[in-house]
């Protein structure tokens, strides 16, 4: 990561305005051209995504989707879905979409595509169309879960594993589940984070089903607290990006048969999470 004078001197230099979304996560950003990012902007970036996991970048309305994965790719490889509607002309950029014909349904919180051994470690979304009020996005804290546990807690979950799949977009991956760590570290901040989500985490292999099930409840409700979250709210042109390794995020669907419309990359994890 770049030192952090550097990047404080580069946002002073370039007037960027931040501003904390919550207290446990996020930040909206102001004055950056994602398209036109040279690398001091990028170390710039970067740092700011390891210091609050999520950010609202916002006023880059003209950014197309080949610019788009361009900035996915100076962050790493892209994740191929391989189950969502995408972009004309990418397989890459899914196109999350809704409208007259059909209404938005899909909330509940999760982490993208756990359900793949080489899951993404940052996602991010380019606001093209939105309703008239509504459709934002929220973001918990998985740092700020694992912190909040006991250390008795702590020590009991940290040697477990638990399965996950993607049965919500073809019943065939429930034949090809992943296992990841309960507890995994960041590659990057050093920091630990609870990795399970009820959208795609089955079971813990370690237990019987009964007791498997009642941890993972108590996680799902300990780790999407109120006090984790925060929201952005977009506007057209917002880029959110966020942090997979330590955060989950939960669509809001409340906004009816309106026309919302977000183009969305995700960049894989450099290797499998661990602990």
């Amino acid at each position: 990561m770049a030192e952090p004078a550097v990047v404080n001197d580069y946002l002073k230099s370039e007037n960027i305005d931040i501003r904390p979304l919550s207290g446990a996560l996020g930040a909206e950003v102001r004055g950056v051209d994602i398209a036109n990012l040279d690398n001091d902007g990028f170390a710039a970036i970067h740092s700011l995504l390891m210091e609050y996991s999520v950010l609202a970048i916002h006023d880059n309305p003209g950014l197309t989707d080949s610019q788009l994965r361009d900035w996915g790719l100076r962050w790493g490889s892209l994740d191929v879905h391989g189950y969502s509607p995408t972009v004309k002309g990418y397989d890459d950029v899914l196109n999350i979409s809704s409208g007259p014909k059909r209404r938005a349904s899909a909330e509940g919180w999760h982490s993208d595509v756990s359900w793949k051994e080489i899951p993404p470690k940052i996602s991010m979304l380019h606001a093209r169309k939105l309703p008239s009020v509504g459709g934002d996005t929220i973001y918990c804290s998985q740092y700020k879960a694992y912190e909040d546990l006991s250390e008795n807690m702590k020590d009991f979950l940290e040697p477990l594993h638990a399965q996950h799949d993607g049965r919500n977009f073809d019943i065939d991956l429930i034949r090809k589940p992943v296992t990841h760590p309960i507890v995994i570290t960041h590659p990057e901040t050093g920091r630990k984070a609870l990795y399970v989500n009820r959208g795609f985490t089955r079971r813990i292999p370690e237990f019987p089903p009964m007791e498997s099930t009642a941890i993972l409840n108590f996680l799902y409700d300990h780790c999407t607290r109120e006090r984790y979250q925060a929201r952005i709210r977009y506007e057209s042109g917002t880029l959110s990006m966020w942090d997979n390794r330590c955060v989950q995020h939960c669509a809001v669907p409340d906004y009816g048969y309106e026309v919302r419309e977000l183009h969305r990359v995700a960049v894989l994890c450099d290797e499998r999470p661990s602990q």
